[in-house]
């Protein structure tokens, strides 16, 4: 097998996986290509038997020790960083290692690898060279990079076709939680979406589309909490009117703030719906006066502000709203062309139990079709139903409309665009090149390492989050990162759409992690193997209350200090049973005493390799509380059966301060 195959499967680098072999035991050459098939199997198991133990040292590392003496903690060592993507130009590694372009080359070829100075060496590749000449090499999140490139792809797109023809206005609705967005909507569309969210709050992007004056109007509703900071983004991306929407008695808010930030940003023409005029403490002039307070003055205060005073609840401003949005639409001369092949973007997506991957795209040129052939991303499909707003099937979609699409073969990125394909050679041709570089969304592993971060002294709370929908899940971990307690952080270590599952709950228990379920059904029979693993699931359907559960508990991580108090030693003298989680063991107590229900480290040649439970304890034949220094000992031990004769069992109390 080529060590790049098997650094592959372990998720890491060549460069590493040779650098740790002889440590492992097994003598491979730094400059290996190939590893015998024979000893992949033993190298597989090594290496997972020693990531299991260096997590369990980073673990112990985090506890204090008390009751004898505290090693010298490690040294860290200092390197040159350059961060990379999948592959880069050697020009541009050149430069960031600040490197003669002729010396780089040269150690290429030193290597064996004949490039140009433009041409593109992978990941692996760069880092061996790079490692070589005394840098350390972090791989960039490519899909960071491309989430900047979809705007200007969707613009470039955009430019190739004629927009003569007046399209639809798609009207972004947004503002602060509970600043009654949806209730607005619903007062438009005259449908109960409100009662449908848990808490009356949006959780994911709705599209929708009305008729007033005989003109289409689409809108998207995007969540208010700050935590779908960048679902709210995405919205202003796609949307050409904007609707701030601020309640008379609550005024400016910081998600309104941010809100205006968006709409100023994507240079979106925009106008402010006041709402709950209707309520005790409404105060129409005291919002215009903070709006005027951040330069957007109200046109009646002789701005160019448009602000449209309505009470969503008794649905009266609404048909000015209208009147409003048209206006505006009229003024900007919003224009597409709906001939030919689609061009949209997906604003929602999910994976249906009896369907298969779903997604929301608002198309924003040509018409897409029943049997169009197309591209999301690297994500390929054949549209086989296309659905409107209301759930009911159509046979077309022109600009501005938003349709529920199913034909998927994976789930597409929320953002990405999606292209109709006419030419089925091309379509093939696209297919081939697309082959192994599928980057549509999946659940992953997100976690990143704290030690290199130099964050090996805080608490970490391990999180695996599943959800309903791929906006959900994005926005939840993004305000988890945002969540700030001094010394702790989160990690989501998986995140995934759908139930929990049993594999879920043996990851938790495997990292010590919580569960965290947002707008999914509990499975009962996996809430027994949680219970039996004594892995903690939590269920949420309000974003907010999630985020300040984690919150408390990174507090009450915070406030606790594990010790573990240092009672005595035992070497070991005879094996008496093993089983599959235990061990009956003999041997002499060396120092201190053991207590009954007392935690016990294993230690080889003076490492802890790990810690289990004393189950019953003997002496003399005799069941006993305690036995002292210098006295023979029999006892139950629990946890994992890897103790043998002349090992070290090192007796302690774990408490919390």
């Amino acid at each position: 097998m080529n060590v790049s195959t098997l650094a592959r499967q372990l998720k890491i680098t060549s460069s590493e996986l040779l650098e740790k072999l002889p440590s492992l035991g097994f003598a491979i050459g730094a400059r290996a290509i190939k590893i015998d098939d024979k000893l992949v199997p033993k190298i597989m198991a090594a290496w997972k038997k020693s990531e299991k133990k260096e997590a369990f040292k980073k673990e112990l590392s985090q506890v204090e020790e008390r009751g004898k003496e505290d090693k010298d903690a490690p040294i860290k060592k200092e390197a040159k960083e350059i961060k990379i993507g999948e592959t880069i130009v050697v020009k541009d590694m050149a430069e960031l290692m600040k490197f003669p372009v002729a010396r780089l080359m040269g150690e290429l070829m030193k290597n064996g690898i004949m490039v140009s100075l433009n041409e593109r060496v992978d990941f692996d590749t760069a880092t061996i060279i790079a490692e070589d000449l005394g840098f350390k090499v972090i791989k960039i999140d490519e899909d960071i990079k491309e989430e900047i490139s979809k705007k200007e792809k969707l613009e470039a797109l955009l430019k190739k076709r004629d927009t003569k023809d007046i399209k639809a206005p798609v009207v972004v609705v947004m503002g602060h939680v509970d600043h009654g967005k949806t209730k607005l909507l619903d007062a438009i569309r005259q449908t109960n979406v409100v009662d449908q969210e848990a808490g009356g709050i949006t959780q994911h992007i709705g599209a929708y589309q009305v008729v007033t004056h005989n003109r289409p109007i689409t809108f998207l509703d995007t969540p208010g909490h700050e935590a779908f900071k960048a679902m709210r983004s995405r919205g202003g991306q796609i949307a050409d009117i904007a609707i701030l929407v601020v309640a008379a008695d609550d005024g400016l808010q910081p998600q309104t703030l941010e809100s205006i930030s968006v709409i100023q940003k994507e240079k979106l023409p925009f106008l402010v719906a006041i709402n709950k005029i209707d309520k005790e403490g409404a105060d129409i002039d005291k919002v215009k006066q903070q709006l005027a307070e951040i330069n957007l003055m109200s046109e009646d205060w002789g701005g160019t502000v448009i602000t449209q005073a309505i009470s969503a609840k008794q649905k009266t401003g609404i048909s000015e709203l209208l009147d409003m949005i048209l206006l505006i639409a009229d003024m900007a001369e919003l224009k597409a062309d709906d001939q030919g092949p689609a061009v949209g973007t997906i604003i929602e997506s999910h994976v249906d139990k009896s369907a298969g991957p779903v997604a929301t795209v608002l198309v924003q040129a040509g018409t897409l079709k029943m049997g169009d052939m197309f591209f999301v991303g690297h994500v390929s499909g054949k549209i086989k139903t296309l659905e409107d707003w209301k759930g009911m099937s159509i046979a077309t979609a022109k600009p501005a409309t938003p349709v529920r699409i199913l034909g998927l073969k994976e789930l597409p990125a929320i953002g990405e665009i999606l292209e109709v394909l006419t030419d089925k050679k091309d379509f093939k041709d696209r297919l081939k090149t697309s082959a192994g570089k599928n980057k549509s969304w999946r659940p992953t592993n997100t976690s990143t390492n704290s030690d290199e971060n130099g964050e090996e002294n805080i608490s970490v709370l391990n999180l695996i989050v599943k959800s309903d929908v791929l906006g959900s899940a994005e926005a939840i971990e993004e305000a988890l990162s945002k969540i700030k307690v001094p010394e702790t952080k989160v990690k989501v270590i998986k995140k995934g759409l759908g139930q929990v599952t049993e594999d879920d709950v043996l990851s938790a228990e495997a990292t010590q992690t919580i569960i965290v379920g947002f707008h999914i059904k509990e499975n009962k029979n996996v809430q027994a193997l949680a219970n039996e693993k004594n892995v903690t699931i939590l269920y949420f359907d309000i974003i907010y209350k999630l985020l300040e559960d984690i919150e408390q508990r990174l507090k009450n991580i915070k406030s606790k200090k594990t010790i573990h108090k240092f009672l005595g030693r035992l070497e070991v003298l005879a094996i008496f049973k093993k089983n599959k989680d235990g061990m009956i063991i003999g041997g002499k107590v060396v120092e201190g005493k053991i207590s009954k229900n007392a935690k016990i480290k294993v230690l080889k040649n003076n490492e802890v390799e790990t810690i289990g439970q004393l189950a019953s304890l003997q002496s003399a034949r005799e069941n006993v509380s305690e036995v002292a220094q210098g006295n023979e000992a029999g006892l139950e031990y629990k946890g994992d059966p890897i103790i043998e004769i002349g090992d070290t069992l090192e007796f302690f109390e774990e408490i919390y301060e």
